[in-house]
């Protein structure tokens, strides 16, 4: 570290002498040499000492009064001939003596960037005059005859300087620092003067660079809740541009001010591009709010199968539900309005011995998102274009391929009919004839598959058969989703909007069971079940009609019905993407986010916990995940080869070469993995 001198070990005329020796200090009159030297601090480094930083942002430049100087730089070599790995070396590059100065050339600035181009080392005992920018910039100002393109660059240093003391902008690098330096404008604001009212459209935000703002926020009944006073280097206005919503507070300078102005479309631009920014961005916001719980939320308390006491909160305004933790709970708690982050931190630390200012940042956030608090907005903004092209397609092609449509609310009509006789359904002794019903229908749907096949491969009208299948089909989907919905009133709990879409390679029907959230493990298990459980069933029944039946083409046509049946109902088994399978899984691990954390560990902590086997009791419900998943995926790989196995027979095609024989499943497989790759590239790109 440098020793600062209190007393002058420089004279004045000294000093004078070493700036006139400066090239772009040579126009300066005696006065103005004065005044610049008496501005100048001296500084000591012993030998070894480093005095700048290679990449640093520029703060200070020096002149050196004696001792010698290293000037070297970082330069990247390859480790071998045709490796990809580099090692950094650093190479000298000059050394500077006595009269030379640091971070100044012959017309001004050596950076162009606002960071140190160099790193500089003291070979000896060093004695320096050090200038800081602040002040260089307050001597530029008031002789702006002597170098204007100087003058400008200490503006673009300063406000680099000041712009990287701002939270949300704190980890940005030199280059994206000296973007934004560049696209800011300047703005003196007058004391009392409004800088914008409550309710007004917002297009920019704002840097304090001095001065003190008042931000006031008043009710629906012109009643001030809150009042905060901003200072240096507070940024504020950019909550309009997170919520997509006008000004929710009035900005008022209580005291001369001058801000940095930054416009939205800059901002979105940086947001974009800056992933750590917009995080930023989003906990700034969260740290200046009181979070206010929406009063129709619907709190329930459960206990899991381990015996931990948790919390489901229910907003019956869009149907969406959110579990906590005891922990969670008492943060949900402290959301009345009046405290802010910082103090529900502080309480959750005094509660539980827990500091995590980041945790409960995130809850509000989620919270927030499920509109179950109502005074926090998040806006939601795609970051879909900063992706390849080719990812791009992907995620396009898959929102055409799982579009969806929603009706209205449907509890009403399901309870009327469930108490009229699908209660009857659900008897003991109705449900065990109807699982003799599936398995003797299996049954005999393998001993007539062959005899099926060949009179499919005889008839004239196969391709018409495989049209009429389509309604009966979707009338197959719909009895799927009534099985799940009938399911969830046997318990007692509400089914509300319902819909039809398409998935992928056919049609849906889909029914909202997230009710079921408030039950216990079992009943949710069972409802998930339920579909699958009716699949089965209508296979099934339809198998042991098509065996009394006499007439072959008939008889042939509900074979092949049963065989797509009981193909959709593996599939719902799938839990790779967000089915039946997935929703059992996550039921009976307890694990709201399943597939997010198995791909969290698969990406961060796999390698871990194959290195220390005793680890692996910790991610049980994430090994068991990819467990099943690689196990349908094989299972799936096999059936698919067997089903085009029959349609080919039928269709009378033979591959020209047996890799033919691929294709297909393997593209099954694909189908079947595509929505969790979507998810392990999103993370990994996070």
């Amino acid at each position: 570290m440098p020793d600062w001198i209190e007393a002058g070990l420089v004279s004045l005329t000294e000093r004078q002498k070493l700036i006139a020796a400066v090239p772009c200090f040579m126009m300066l009159t005696a006065k103005e040499s004065q005044t610049l030297a008496l501005l100048m601090e001296e500084v000591v480094y012993h030998q070894g000492e480093t005095v700048v930083t290679e990449n640093a942002l520029v703060d200070s430049v020096f002149i050196i009064v004696n001792g010698r100087a290293e000037v070297s730089r970082t330069v990247k070599k390859k480790v071998k001939k045709f490796s990809k790995k580099k090692s950094y070396h650093s190479v000298p590059i000059a050394t500077l003596n006595s009269g030379d100065t640091i971070g100044l050339n012959d017309t001004g600035f050596f950076s162009t960037t606002g960071k140190r181009m160099a790193t500089v080392k003291a070979i000896t005992k060093m004695l320096l005059l050090r200038l800081d920018i602040k002040k260089l910039h307050h001597f530029l100002h008031t002789h702006q005859h002597i170098q204007h393109a100087m003058y400008l660059n200490t503006q673009t240093l300063l406000r680099i300087a000041l712009i990287k003391q701002s939270l949300p902008f704190s980890q940005l690098s030199h280059e994206r620092l000296l973007w934004l330096a560049e696209h800011i404008e300047e703005e003196k604001i007058p004391e009392g003067q409004i800088i914008f009212n409550q309710g007004d459209k917002g297009d920019r935000c704002y840097l304090i660079v001095s001065g003190k703002v008042n931000i006031s926020i008043v009710d629906e009944h012109n009643i001030k809740n809150m009042d905060t006073i901003l200072k240096k280097p507070t940024l504020f206005g950019e909550a309009t541009f997170i919520t997509n919503s006008v000004r929710n507070a009035t900005a008022m300078a209580l005291e001369d001010c001058e801000l940095f102005v930054l416009k939205y479309q800059y901002l979105f631009e940086l947001l974009e591009s800056e992933t750590d920014v917009a995080k930023m961005f989003m906990t700034l916001m969260v740290d200046r709010s009181r979070p206010l719980r929406n009063p129709k939320i619907i709190a329930h308390e459960r206990i899991t199968a381990d015996q931990q006491k948790t919390f489901i909160l229910k907003n019956p305004e869009n149907g969406s539900y959110f579990k906590l933790s005891k922990e969670g709970w008492y943060i949900w708690k402290q959301m009345n309005g009046k405290h802010s982050m910082q103090s529900i931190t502080l309480a959750l630390s005094e509660e539980y011995n827990i500091f995590a200012p980041d945790v409960v940042a995130a809850l509000i956030l989620k919270l927030a998102k499920g509109n179950f608090i109502t005074n926090v907005k998040i806006g939601e903004k795609s970051k879909i274009s900063t992706y390849p092209l080719g990812v791009r397609l992907l995620f396009r092609m898959k929102a055409i391929l799982e579009a969806r449509i929603a009706f209205g609310d449907a509890d009403k009509w399901l309870s009327s009919i469930y108490q009229k006789w699908a209660y009857l359904f659900f008897k003991p002794l109705i449900k065990l004839c109807l699982s003799i019903c599936i398995l003797v229908g299996f049954g005999m749907f393998i001993f007539s598959s062959e005899h099926m096949v060949n009179i499919l491969k005889l008839s004239n009208h196969f391709w018409i058969l495989v049209v009429l299948l389509i309604p009966c089909t979707v009338l197959s989907v719909a009895l799927h989703e009534l099985g799940h919905a009938f399911a969830t009133k046997s318990y007692g709990y509400e089914v509300h909007y319902m819909g039809v879409g398409w998935y992928w390679l056919g049609p849906i029907a889909f029914i909202d069971t997230s009710d079921m959230w408030l039950s216990t493990r079992g009943p949710r298990i069972f409802v998930n079940l339920a579909g699958i459980f009716t699949d089965l069933l209508v296979g099934g029944m339809v198998s042991i009609i098509l065996f009394m039946l006499p007439f072959g083409e008939i008889k042939a046509f509900l074979w092949f019905f049963v065989l797509l049946t009981y193909i959709g109902a593996f599939r719902m088994l799938n839990p790779l993407q967000e089915l039946d399978g997935y929703y059992i899984l996550m039921d009976l691990f307890e694990k709201p986010r399943l597939r997010q954390s198995a791909i969290d560990w698969l990406l961060k902590k796999s390698l871990i916990t194959v290195r220390h086997p005793k680890k692996v009791r910790q991610y049980i419900p994430e090994i068991g995940y990819w467990a099943a998943s690689l196990l349908f995926l094989i299972i799936g790989l096999v059936l698919t080869l067997f089903v085009q196995g029959l349609v080919f027979k039928i269709v009378g095609f033979k591959p020209s070469h047996c890799l033919a024989n691929l294709i297909i499943p393997f593209l099954m497989v694909f189908i079947f993995s595509v929505e969790v790759m979507e998810d392990i590239f999103n993370r990994k790109d996070e």
